[in-house]
């Protein structure tokens, strides 16, 4: 499909794809993988299922729980929140004989957050009839769900990445990896509520599990020779951030003026490049001897804004 439907700069939720990674594991990606067009996946039991992250909209939420029903009649008894952001919680409602886990610290995020107004920024999108609802289960380190004879291993990365509480899914027995928004396959990363020395980091970690394939939180699923590619794809951009804001700090540039300067070089293909502004943001805090005070998240986001010419981010949920 073309990625529109009839609502009109809408991408289609009939685009979504449900693959069936490793017997009874799914992925469900939503193209194009642009701002609140996430992926999720599930685990289909005899007991039950698994899911792994809500969606955006209800209307998105809908089609995934649709998707579910297509090849089980067994109900979602747990939903795993990889981490605190509304593309991956605000279907939290829609599920709600399922228990919800998640991250201590991503819970206590969410909590202070509730459903935010994104009218300024995200402008246009139907969001539906959504209720808040935290997760009821939160930990940290680790815990390990049992769904009949399979184990579905929750880690934390023990520092912050992606956010401060990103969790991965791991199945050992078909080595399916689910890690959430660590990694953005063909899109441009994102570390305004983590860190960018943190997502490099959790790189190594995604490396090491030796996964046959890796389930991001947006972009297709990949395996094979192409999970060393797509990690080190990531590698390089968030090094190029990291360069960039040296680059800007030694000259006395803000965030934004060493955006508009930059060339992105290869990483242009990636959606979402306004992104650089607001990761500029975070490098130039944790690499900035100066005295750089990091403005706030609001003022990085006009900051990417006015990287785009003035633009709002390019948002189809």
């Amino acid at each position: 499909m073309s990625g529109h439907a009839s609502h009109a700069g809408h991408a289609a939720v009939e685009a979504a794809q449900l693959s069936e990674v490793a017997p009874g594991v799914y992925s469900y990606v939503q193209p194009d993988g642009t701002w609140f067009i996430n992926n999720m996946g599930f685990i289909a039991g005899s007991s039950g299922v698994v899911s792994i992250d809500s969606t955006s909209t209800e209307r998105r939420n809908r089609a995934y729980m649709d998707a579910i029903a297509s090849v089980t009649s067994s109900p979602v008894r747990v939903l795993v929140n990889t981490h605190h952001h509304a593309d991956h919680t605000h279907g939290n409602c829609f599920f709600s004989d399922a228990t919800v886990i998640s991250h201590a610290k991503c819970r206590d995020v969410m909590v202070a957050a509730g459903i935010p107004d994104y009218s300024a920024v995200f402008p246009g999108v139907e969001w539906g009839d959504l209720q808040f609802r935290a997760p009821d289960v939160t930990f940290e380190g680790s815990m390990v769900l049992h769904l009949d004879d399979r184990c579905i291993e929750l880690s934390d990365l023990g520092f912050v990445a992606h956010t401060d509480g990103d969790i991965v899914a791991w199945l050992p027995d078909c080595r399916v990896l689910f890690c959430g928004d660590l990694v953005f396959h063909g899109g441009t990363p994102f570390a305004l509520f983590g860190s960018v020395e943190g997502t490099i980091g959790a790189m190594d970690v995604l490396e090491s599990y030796g996964a046959d394939v890796i389930v991001p939180g947006h972009g297709p699923h990949f395996g094979g020779a192409d999970i060393a590619r797509v990690l080190d794809e990531q590698r390089s951009y968030l090094r190029f951030v990291q360069e960039t804001a040296a680059e800007g700090l030694d000259a006395g540039r803000p965030p934004l003026e060493q955006a508009q300067a930059a060339d992105l070089g290869p990483h242009a293909r990636y959606t979402d490049p306004e992104r650089l502004a607001g990761n500029l943001h975070v490098a130039y805090r944790e690499a900035a001897t100066n005295g750089y005070e990091f403005p706030g998240v609001p003022q990085a986001i006009m900051d990417m804004v006015a990287y785009n010419g003035g633009a709002l981010p390019r948002c189809l949920a």
